[in-house]
């Protein structure tokens, strides 16, 4: 069986969890990793709760983060029923999840530059008038 990745791609070496973020957050807020844990858990819950309650769709924006958006799916003409095998015309709508990244993570990405604070970003626009 032939695997769907290009043959360049890279192979991830880390995968930061929920337990990742608690701790990171914890450490920074000086907190317990037990206090922070329920915050994160309802936070994650609340956005989680969000996308999949998207009626019909909608766009939940984290300024500095990025733009999660759930969006109806053009339908294809035609599909195989994997059943029969049999192509036939389907024309359902099915949702999806898209995240855009904020033009801060973009240029962090671009350039191998640390993102500007919103301190910084607040003073160069300041400084333009």
């Amino acid at each position: 069986m032939k695997s769907d990745k290009p043959s360049n791609a890279r192979k991830i070496e880390h995968t930061l969890t929920r337990r990742d973020l608690i701790a990171d957050v914890a450490r920074r807020l000086q907190k317990s990793e037990s206090e922070v844990s329920d915050i994160v858990d309802m936070t994650l819950d609340s956005l989680s709760k969000m996308i999949r309650s998207a009626n019909p769709e909608i766009r939940i924006e984290l300024r500095g983060l990025g733009v999660f958006e759930v969006k109806y799916m053009k339908p294809s003409a035609m599909v195989r029923d994997p059943r029969t095998g049999k192509v036939v015309a389907y024309s359902g709508r099915r949702r999806k999840v898209h995240f855009k990244p904020s033009k801060l993570i973009k240029r962090f990405f671009q350039k191998d530059l640390v993102p500007a604070t919103p301190h910084d970003t607040h003073q160069k626009a300041n400084s333009s008038n």
